[in-house]
């Protein structure tokens, strides 16, 4: 990768990525634990991500009529700021997120032990290419732009949907604290489909959506009761929410649930919280509800917390479970969202974690933020994913490891794999060895531009907060979402 993609101008990135209660500005990342070395790994310094008020942080650049959405309120520059990271590891818990790290020769004795019974992933580092084997080209030449769109500044988006994608609204109140909306992604035009909390007047607020054209799902918080629900509800093709569900509840025994939404049902994981005393001896559960229905299944059961958070693929879910035999081995399982079945799995090195998984293509795809001082091919940090369909084959494939510091989980659009550098977005064509950049909009926040799909689908999409001061001395905040489709 050329160097002018992880500059940020006038601006070094920040040392070490904060805990859960970090008051970096907001992220559309996940939560990670608190920088620490762990065993025989070294975490790796993490840049900032973006921002949303009141818990919030978005703007344009050109475009053959860049459609605006339907006014929604505008998040204040001076609100407190809640990242997707406080989302995922609770705005009911964020004090809870450091893990407690253990020796290097507990690892080498753990992974001694087990390694005659469990096999994993085995990487020759000859098997793994770079950007280095790769020829830039520009993005012209590959990707038309087909949608650019202003929305509230601090607005958060998620989309694994080809007509639609869910966001987080913050509002200029303490309650509602944000609101739902979906924008549809050929138009721009957002709608508030959910203007506060189904438990507002018990003191919910809503924390984190998912949803498809189906449906939606979405986490409301008490974070003065240590509480957390989970709720479905059907979504027509004219935006109209049918009745809501409580379809979970928990309190601070266990992390408030990352979420996911694929085709018709919800999905989302109920496990200990990070540094429990159950952290590796609790029940983690992946569950579902189809959409517009009150009955859940548990789909998958382990024991201890997982990895990475839920990851929505096209075509299920991606979970990073313990292994049954061994508990420092974690495993990426993807569970069919037809049958509810697991039809495709992989095992890492003991005490190898991801910190972000992706499924695309016949493929898993996942994160390391740290560097290991084994693994071979996989042991430094960066997003890896077969070149190749591996039929269930991992370790004869050959590999692509992306070797920037993961800030988002990655996607695919039609052969194309999409991932977010430290400043912009990257797509890489295996077939053609190829890869290209999405320019950055000027008066961006550090962070740049950011991935907000999931899963597999025929257009990529990217959010930008914009924060920045005109010749006039007028401040121009909003969110600004792309679309871009391939040539070909």
């Amino acid at each position: 990768m050329k160097e002018r993609m992880d500059r940020r101008p006038g601006q070094r990135r920040p040392a070490n990525r904060p805990s859960a209660q970090s008051r970096r500005k907001g992220t559309t990342g996940y939560a990670r634990p608190s920088t620490r070395t762990r065993g025989t790994r070294v975490r790796n310094t993490t840049p900032p991500s973006a921002s949303v008020r009141g818990m919030g942080n978005h703007r344009s650049a050109r475009g053959t009529g860049r459609p605006r959405a339907s006014k929604a309120n505008h998040a204040g520059a001076s609100g407190t700021l809640l990242t997707r990271r406080h989302f995922l590891y609770g705005a009911i818990g964020v004090g809870a997120v450091a893990a407690v790290g253990f020796g290097a020769n507990t690892l080498i004795q753990q992974r001694n032990a087990a390694s005659s019974t469990i096999s994993t992933l085995s990487v020759p580092a000859s098997n793994v290419f770079t950007l280095d084997d790769y020829a830039e080209i520009e993005l012209n030449n590959a990707f038309e732009q087909v949608g650019e769109y202003e929305l509230p500044y601090g607005t958060l988006m998620w989309c694994n949907d080809d007509s639609i994608a869910t966001c987080l609204i913050p509002t200029e109140t303490a309650s509602p604290l944000t609101q739902i909306g979906v924008m549809k992604l050929s138009s721009g035009n957002l709608e508030t489909v959910v203007e506060a909390a189904n438990g507002a007047s018990d003191g919910f607020e809503i924390y984190d959506v998912r949803g498809t054209s189906s449906g939606l799902v979405w986490t409301e918080a008490n974070i003065f009761e240590g509480t957390w629900r989970i709720l479905t509800a059907t979504l027509s093709s004219s935006n109209s929410v049918g009745t809501a569900h409580v379809v979970d509840s928990g309190d601070s025994s266990t992390e408030t649930p990352s979420i996911a939404a694929v085709d018709g049902y919800a999905y989302w994981v109920v496990m200990p919280p990070a540094g429990a005393d159950n952290e590796k001896t609790g029940t983690a559960q992946l569950k579902r509800a189809q959409f517009g229905q009150e009955s859940t299944q548990t789909v998958y059961e382990g024991t201890g917390r997982m990895a990475a958070p839920l990851y929505g693929a096209s075509d299920g879910v991606v979970i990073t479970p313990r292994h049954p035999d061994g508990t420092s081995y974690f495993q990426l399982v993807h569970v069919n969202g037809s049958t509810g079945e697991v039809d495709d799995s992989i095992t890492l090195p003991s005490a190898m974690q991801p910190v972000e998984v992706g499924y695309g293509n016949d493929r898993f795809s996942f994160c390391f933020e740290a560097i290991y001082s084994y693994g071979d091919g996989i042991a430094n940090l960066g997003t890896y994913t077969p070149t190749t369909n591996p039929n269930g084959n991992y370790d004869s494939a050959s590999w692509f490891r992306f070797g920037r510091t993961p800030l988002a989980p990655p996607a695919w659009c039609d052969d194309w794999l999409i991932v977010k550098s430290s400043q912009s977005v990257v797509a890489i064509n295996f077939a053609s060895k190829s890869y290209c950049t999405f320019g950055i909009i000027s008066g961006a926040t550090s962070w740049g531009d950011y991935l907000a799909m999931s899963g597999t689908h025929d257009r990529v999409v990217t959010i930008s907060q914009i924060n920045e001061i005109d010749t006039e001395s007028n401040a121009n905040q909003t969110c600004t979402v792309r679309v871009w489709k391939p040539l070909s």
